[in-house]
């Protein structure tokens, strides 16, 4: 929620001075924090108090009425506590009145402040049915119109799918289906674009600002070239870019000493709340490629890398039946430049600087056999860098990369070389599949070194095994060859009604949930998932102490 943050606080001097450029400095001294950034961190702290008063938080709180009421509590109790604090920050007329009402009510609002104030909702959201979950809530109370909910809900999306590594023309396709028409440009409205406090005249135009970006900054700096009321659409185009883009620590560290010592303290407890995921990795909008690449393959015989060509491999996916290689190139190539040149330490002509040569000598097809995981992130984006500049000139260099598995195996180093690198160690692993008639559930919970599986088989009676250190070891073996950190967030297959649906949750030591789920549709390995949890087997113990 750091972007919204920016937005707000770099649009603060803009609002009612419109700087039609994109040529501005970006913080200064009669930059401040509105009404923008102090209601988004009620938000978020409304979602974490209201996570700590739940006794089951590790799925998904779409159907949980206790958690919705809790929710909805919290949030008017903290956007009151936090808002009377700051009585004179930029608050609208009505809503200055909610703030200070001693029996708030929902009053029919569709004011951009419902979308300004959701960036919380699309970062904690662990599935797109949670995050549309939150953000209703969070809306409702004072925004209850269709169009608040409606600026609020295509907002808190946008979010989410930048977070999970959908593309722009991803984001667009959802957007202009479900929300809003994305019919013009932002240099077409740029001269005569007005003041406006409704979602449905500002969620569009900061959504294209994003959408028409190279990088965060651009983002920001597009954003406030439109006018209007330039901190607000500048808050809700951040949260949108720092999802998609991560934010450059420069900017980060320059906005957070306009927060005094209670935001800050929020701020810093949702960074703690959020864990590992709190900030958007340096390399996300290049490593958001994985899930897309990995299913293109059958995991099984790429998981050595092995430098022989890999084509024969290559498949297009059950839930991609429309994928176009050329396309993915093409959009790949373009991004990556963009990537190249936001980064200030990086320039497009190093790649010879970094004497790749003497560890790879250059040819057509090196990038096959390069050992990446030897490579620093600036080399890897060199070797990329080189094959980009071969498609350019051939036509087909990258295409033959994708297929064989270079690209991905690429990525994944660059990956690699910013997560943590010590082992994650899983604490609980909740999974259902199923469809109208019922699931069948399997709970596995971690302790030391031994492990408890219950499974709950649709129509049967619950069974619980033991596992010995043994068998719990052989079992994370298992599990870790799934791969799952690969997945896609969510599988479907367009156009197909859903019959089955299905969950699977991740608790890591000192980390929310990780979630990954489909409908109809299913993730590579899915097989060896199912046989992992005996669902296709016998469901007693000497049949699973047999398999480990």
């Amino acid at each position: 929620m750091i972007g919204a943050i920016i937005g707000d606080i770099v649009g603060s001097r803009f609002e009612f001075h419109n700087h039609r450029s994109k040529d501005f400095e970006l913080f200064a001294a009669d930059c401040f924090v509105t009404d923008d950034s102090i209601m988004t961190l009620a938000a978020a702290k409304a979602i974490m108090e209201a996570e700590k008063e739940e006794k089951s938080p590790f799925m998904p709180f779409e159907n949980n009425e206790d958690h919705a009421r809790t929710l909805e509590e919290k949030t008017i109790q903290y956007m009151q506590e936090i808002g009377q604090e700051y009585p004179d920050c930029g608050y609208g007329g009505r809503f200055h009145d909610w703030i200070f009402s001693y029996n708030p009510k929902p009053y029919n609002s569709y004011g951009n402040g419902a979308a300004m104030r959701i960036s919380p909702a699309g970062l904690a959201g662990r599935t797109e049915r949670e995050v549309m979950y939150l953000s209703r809530i969070i809306t409702g109370v004072s925004h209850n119109h269709p169009e608040g909910y409606k600026g609020a809900d295509a907002t808190a999306l946008c979010i989410f799918l930048a977070r999970m590594g959908y593309t722009k023309p991803e984001i667009i396709k959802r957007i202009e289906r479900e929300y809003y028409k994305l019919d013009f440009t932002i240099d077409e409205i740029r001269d005569t674009y007005k003041f406006n406090e409704t979602c449905q005249d500002t969620v569009p135009q900061a959504i294209l600002a994003f959408l028409e970006s190279t990088s965060f900054e651009d983002a920001i700096r597009t954003a406030i070239s439109v006018g209007g009321d330039s901190d607000t659409l500048a808050a809700i185009t951040g949260s949108i870019a720092e999802a998609y883009y991560g934010v450059p620590s420069w900017i980060r560290k320059s906005v957070l000493t306009y927060l005094d010592k209670k935001l800050l303290g929020i701020y810093t407890e949702w960074q703690e709340f959020m864990g590992v995921e709190a900030e958007v990795n340096t390399y996300h909008v290049l490593t958001k490629y994985i899930p897309k690449l990995a299913d293109l393959f059958t995991y099984d015989d790429l998981d050595e890398f092995s430098p022989e060509p890999q084509a024969d491999l290559f498949i297009p996916p059950i839930d991609q039946p429309d994928f176009d290689l050329k396309e993915f190139a093409d959009y790949f190539t373009e991004e990556f430049l963009q990537f190249l040149e936001s980064r200030l330490d990086y320039q497009l002509n190093t790649s010879d600087s970094l004497s790749l040569q003497k560890m790879v000598p250059w040819e057509h097809d090196s990038m096959k056999y390069i050992k990446c995981e030897k490579l620093n992130p600036e080399q890897i984006l060199s070797v990329l860098f080189d094959a980009v500049k071969a498609y350019k000139e051939d036509g087909s260099y990258l295409m033959e990369r994708i297929r064989d598995g270079s690209l991905l195996k690429l990525l994944l180093c660059l990956r690699n070389t910013v997560t943590e690198t010590e082992e994650k160690v899983i604490e609980e692993i909740h999974f259902q599949s199923g469809g109208f008639t019922g699931y069948d559930v399997a709970k596995m919970k971690f302790s030391s070194q031994t492990a408890e599986l219950t499974l709950v088989p649709w129509q049967n009676e619950p069974v619980t095994i033991t596992y010995s250190s043994e068998m719990t070891r052989r079992f994370l073996e298992d599990f870790t060859e799934l791969q799952t950190e690969n997945w896609k967030n969510h599988y479907t297959i367009s156009g197909l009604n859903s019959e089955t649906h299905w969950t699977l949750a991740i608790k890591y030591e000192n980390q929310r949930e990780v979630v990954r789920e489909g409908d109809s549709a299913y993730p590579p390995m899915w097989t060896a998932l199912l046989d992992l949890f005996g669902m296709e087997h016998v469901l007693d113990e000497e049949d699973l102490e047999d398999s480990y």
